[in-house]
């Protein structure tokens, strides 16, 4: 008898998730996919993320970006090439976006420390969308909607979900065997931006995919995880 129910609940799993090989929570929504990246509580543990990020493309490479990001009290650190060619070495409180900056050593003060604080700003919010998509789907403002299963690679059939967000919506197919982010579609104004993400590796419990190659441009987006921690350690800023 037992046995029995166990059949039917396997065969209504079956049913409502026919592409999905995951074992645990439906990764097509919110908190699905957080689990799928290493959980809740590992994600809240970590107060602090030190990574870099470099683009390479026909066009060359931009970066590499350090980032030290103190999660906890909304510090960050950026190190990195500026469009102009500068040496920058940027501090932010990301609560008042304020700060001070250094191009090539020298501190920048006035215009020029204003722009270069808002540029630091608009390149990490990119530069972290990268990193963190996958575990941001539970933000306010963020819709989830699980989508019907798709096409995936050599015919099989993988799991698709629908992501709306600020930034615009979201086809993601998943990876029927671990639920994490396979290969996202993002529909802008501007047109589609086509995403393959990869080399998904551990960082203090958290998953983070550490390459992702950009259909659309031939970009490939390389992220680092230097440091994962509870806190920021000594100096860091």
């Amino acid at each position: 008898m037992a046995k029995g129910r166990a059949l039917f609940v396997l065969a209504l799993l079956a049913v409502a998730v026919p592409g999905l090989c995951f074992d645990g929570p439906d990764p097509r929504t919110a908190a699905g996919q957080l689990a799928a990246c290493g959980g809740a509580a590992n994600w809240q543990a970590l107060g602090y993320l030190e990574f870099t990020v470099k683009i390479t493309g026909s066009a060359g490479a931009q970066g590499p970006f350090l980032y030290r990001w103190d999660r906890r009290d909304g510090y960050l650190r950026l190190s990195g090439p500026t469009p102009a060619g500068d040496k920058a070495d940027i501090a932010i409180d990301l609560g008042s976006k304020t700060g001070g900056a250094w191009a090539n050593g020298k501190q920048l003060s006035g215009a020029k420390l204003g722009e270069t604080i808002n540029w630091a700003l608009q390149r990490f919010g990119e530069d972290t969308l990268w990193l963190t998509f996958p575990l941001d789907w539970g933000m306010a403002g963020v819709k989830v909607k699980p989508l019907p299963d798709v096409a995936g690679d050599g015919g099989a059939t993988a799991p698709a979900v629908d992501v709306q967000s600020a930034v615009g919506d979201w086809t993601v197919t998943l990876d029927p065997a671990t639920g994490r982010v396979a290969k996202t579609v993002l529909a802008r104004k501007s047109g589609t931006l086509t995403v393959t993400w990869s080399d998904w590796q551990a960082h203090g419990g958290v998953f983070f995919a550490h390459k992702r190659v950009i259909a659309e441009t031939g970009e490939t987006v390389d992220v680092e995880v230097l440091q994962a921690l509870a806190q920021a350690p000594a100096g860091a800023f």
